[in-house]
């Protein structure tokens, strides 16, 4: 019998593959390039790997599995399913189900999948989750929560007060302010993507990936910005399967998400396997990561509604 197929585009990691490079950028932008730059980057050791940092930054909730927990998950709006580490797997002795094909950034693989009986979100619980599994050094959390554990809900991510919680959509927001901008996104393969997006006035469907540290961007938007793979830096991006996959990292100007502008954003080019999976590997696409929503005071991730609300910085 065929393996099911399932999107898991989660939990990326970049790794510095030899010294940082000059970027073709103006002098008045350096500056600010360095301070958006990851600090591998910005080490002369070549050898000098960190795939810690984002880790540490990742805000997570906790999650209660049965009776037993909390356990710390990642919110990851560009995964369809919830994972789970296979450490948290073992230690409750979940049963195993069957094997699934998981499209991660690096490729399709095989995956063993177990049975969650219970797992609990705030005040809602999910029954019955066949749930695939990873290791939690990959992971860098004890499981994923994916679009299987979202639908009907809506996730505020709070950067300033530096935590998230899980709200019923039928719950107006607390505080609405001139600063929050509200976008409708569309629907496709259950991601929510913004498909009027432009990235220095290049038209670009953008994906919010809140499980992802960095923004990943595919060749035809590198093509489309006429950006030079040999100006940027060469590094490699590790998936949640702890592959990896040559990208071009450096920064494009000017993200607007309807009225909502991010300014100087750092992307990782690569052509990786989830945007043929979304059929977006032809035409400009990005995988918005968390390094450029924390720009943001507050994001609301409606999913019930396909609405994102934004809400800018006072001196934006």
């Amino acid at each position: 019998m065929a393996c099911p197929t399932m999107l898991l585009p989660v939990c990326a990691s970049l790794l510095a593959a030899q010294p940082v490079v000059p970027l073709a950028v103006e002098p008045e932008t350096e500056a600010r390039i360095a301070d958006r730059l990851p600090d591998e980057f910005l080490q002369s050791d070549p050898e000098q790997i960190a795939i810690a940092r984002d880790r540490l930054d990742r805000m997570t909730v906790a999650v209660r599995i049965a009776d037993t927990g909390p356990y710390q998950f990642i919110i990851d709006t560009a995964s369809q399913r919830t994972i789970l580490s296979k450490e948290i797997a073992g230690a409750l002795a979940l049963d195993v189900e069957d094997q699934v094909r998981i499209i991660a950034l690096a490729g399709t693989t095989i995956v063993e999948t177990v049975y969650v009986p219970s797992l609990t979100l705030g005040k809602r619980s999910y029954d019955s989750l066949v749930s695939p599994t990873f290791r939690a050094a990959n992971i860098g959390a004890d499981g994923v929560l994916g679009l299987d554990s979202l639908q009907g809900q809506r996730i505020l991510f709070d950067f300033l007060g530096k935590n998230i919680s899980v709200e019923d959509t039928k719950q107006k927001l607390k505080s609405r302010s001139l600063r929050e901008i509200v976008v409708t996104a569309r629907r496709r393969s259950g991601q929510l993507i913004f498909a009027n997006a432009t990235i220095a006035g290049i038209r670009t469907s953008v994906i919010i990936d809140t499980g992802g540290e960095l923004s990943i961007g595919n060749k035809a938007l590198q093509r489309r910005l006429r950006i030079q793979s040999s100006a940027l830096v060469k590094t490699s991006l590790v998936d949640v399967t702890g592959r990896s996959i040559e990208a071009d990292y450096g920064i494009a100007e000017e993200l607007l998400i309807g009225r909502a502008r991010f300014g100087i954003i750092p992307i990782a080019f690569a052509d990786i396997a989830p945007f043929k999976a979304l059929k977006l590997e032809k035409k400009p696409a990005l995988f918005l990561g968390m390094d450029a929503l924390r720009q943001l005071d507050r994001v609301a991730i409606d999913f019930a509604n396909r609405k994102i609300y934004f809400l800018l910085p006072e001196d934006a």
